[in-house]
């Protein structure tokens, strides 16, 4: 294993953390462009009508949940779902924070395949946050270039119900970031967007925040205050050790829950296997 790996493993230890591993084949690339009809079923979210998401999603598609559900990476989610459902039935756990130590580590992959897992087969309401509102990657990833957020939101006194999309055929909501405002962290500590944040907690089983890199932006400071746990992911040879611990250092409740450990191929097979055996 790696030395980053040993490093990452004893860290989530000192801080009481599960270590939770994954390991995709590559990233993520955009699906074929949505298409938006209005969906009338979220009225037991309190809201008349709620836009709905209808994407094409290619079959080259890194959304592995959606496209290639009897796959080695749609199980590794599977598994990492169970293994979140069994830690919050020891602890709170609807609020997820998940976050890199820099960019371009596949923290939106993993937030965009967990949230689709999460739905899929159980009742619980599931949203998709886009909380790097710095530099907002969701609407590309689902083949619209420009899907209005929180940053359309915040200047105006329409209802967030406007700005939310469900996801055709699941218990999936996405709340976008929208076109990147000035100051983000003007917003995010705003008691308008505190009492957001408190109504869609009100509303949902899970909330899934794909939030900024630790470094160098200091949002995710703000989204560790305010969640339950976080979720790391580190990217195997592209992860500065020091960088690393700079980073988790600078927030003011790091609380992680676990690990996912992106393209390490050397674990991919033993690891596999044993969560594989445990499940039989």
């Amino acid at each position: 294993m790696s030395r980053v790996y040993d490093a990452l493993r004893q860290s989530e230890i000192d801080e009481g953390g599960t270590s939770i591993l994954w390991d995709p084949d590559t990233l993520l690339t955009p699906p074929s462009p949505a298409v938006t009809v209005i969906d009338r079923s979220a009225a037991d979210l309190g809201w008349d009508e709620i836009k709905s998401l209808s994407p094409t999603v290619r079959e080259d598609s890194r959304v592995v949940t959606l496209t290639e559900t009897n796959g080695l990476g749609a199980e590794k989610f599977r598994l990492l779902r169970s293994r979140l459902r069994n830690m919050r039935e020891q602890r709170e756990l609807q609020k997820l924070v998940i976050t890199s130590a820099v960019p371009d580590e596949g923290k939106t992959l993993v937030s965009m395949n967990l949230a689709v897992c999460l739905s899929k087969h159980t009742d619980d309401k599931v949203l998709l946050l886009e909380g790097d509102l710095r530099k907002p990657t969701i609407g590309e990833h689902l083949g619209m270039r420009s899907l209005p957020g929180i940053g359309e939101w915040f200047p105006t006194e329409a209802p967030v119900n406007s700005f939310i999309y469900r996801f055709d055929g699941l218990p999936l909501w996405i709340l976008p970031a929208g076109s990147a405002p000035e100051d983000p962290v003007n917003i995010l500590q705003s008691p308008r967007f505190l009492e957001l944040y408190k109504q869609v907690s009100a509303c949902f089983d899970w909330i899934i925040i794909d939030a900024p890199p630790l470094v160098p932006m200091a949002d995710v400071s703000f989204w560790s205050r305010h969640a339950d746990g976080l979720l790391l992911v580190v990217r195997e040879g592209h992860t500065p050790k020091t960088v690393l611990k700079k980073g988790l250092e600078t927030l003011d409740n790091p609380n992680v829950v676990g690990v996912v450990f992106n393209n390490a191929q050397e674990l991919e097979s033993a690891y596999y296997e044993r969560y594989n055996y445990q499940l039989k």
